[in-house]
């Protein structure tokens, strides 16, 4: 079973966050969708909190978090206040979730300052962050760079996304999560996009029956001998499902595949 992060994105509507040079919740946004891409290399599910920019609240965030039930929880956030650097705030008990934040440090460091590993704690002794205190799986919050400092604005505006990388990784490692090995290829020549011949209209006609058979969800236009968008879409449906990386080419390999599943 595939294992699943809930991705919280900090602020959001009319809540803007952190403002100087840069608008907090907007690239809380951008690098959460950024982290949701890298996981995706992994093979780990994940759910945003927001994938606009919508208002939110803690109560409906650590709700939603909850009922996902993932194996980690991060919050992604930018800072404020005229520092420098990452920071990354984890439950004060220890345990998974500080391993979940030194990890993510680790892979932060190689490509931006750190202020390092935190805890913060309320008058009441308990952990701070709602995210951190009341959901169920281990947490923490990252902040990744000042807004107001314009070195570190400048730093988020070309990097976030190596940030959503070193985020990515940190949580990989944390789940002992390794990237797939890449998947071969069937065919290297053979009709892929754009073809327009009796021979590429002859995989149409395949793939079509191969529709009408339930072995892939794909229409074409049948009145073109083009290999078009659905055309494409077929074919790299059925690599996927056999095996093999999506290059839109449909080969000798392909054509022997596919007869054989036709057969069936």
């Amino acid at each position: 079973m595939a294992k699943k992060v809930f991705i919280g994105v900090g602020h959001g509507g009319t809540d803007s966050g952190a403002v100087k040079y840069i608008i907090e919740k907007e690239y809380t946004l951008k690098t959460a969708k950024a982290v949701g891409e890298y996981l995706k290399e992994y093979g780990i599910e994940y759910k945003f909190s927001r994938t606009a920019d919508v208002d939110t609240d803690m109560d409906s965030k650590v709700e939603m978090c909850n009922n996902y039930n993932p194996d980690l929880v991060i919050d992604v956030h930018y800072n404020a206040g005229g520092g420098t650097g990452f920071e990354v705030y984890r439950y004060s008990g220890g345990g998974v979730s500080k391993t979940l934040a030194d990890n993510v440090n680790a892979e932060v460091k190689k490509i931006f300052a750190s202020r390092g590993v935190k805890t913060k704690l309320g008058s009441d002794g308990k952990d701070y962050f709602a995210i951190i205190r009341e959901t169920d799986a281990p947490s923490v919050l990252l902040e990744g760079g000042f807004v107001d400092t314009k070195s570190d604005a400048d730093f988020i505006m070309a990097n976030y996304k190596k940030l959503a990388k070193a985020y990515a990784d940190g949580i990989a490692k944390t789940l002992g999560v390794s990237k797939p090995k890449a998947l071969p290829v069937l065919d290297r020549d053979g009709y892929k996009k754009g073809a327009n011949t009796i021979g590429s209209y002859a995989v149409k006609m395949l793939l079509l029956l191969a529709k009408n058979k339930g072995l892939q969800p794909y229409g074409m236009d049948v009145n073109s001998y083009c290999f078009g968008d659905g055309t494409e879409r077929a074919v790299n449906y059925l690599l996927e499902k056999w095996g093999y990386a999506q290059n839109g080419i449909a080969g000798k390999n392909f054509e022997k595949k596919l007869y054989e599943e036709l057969r069936k």
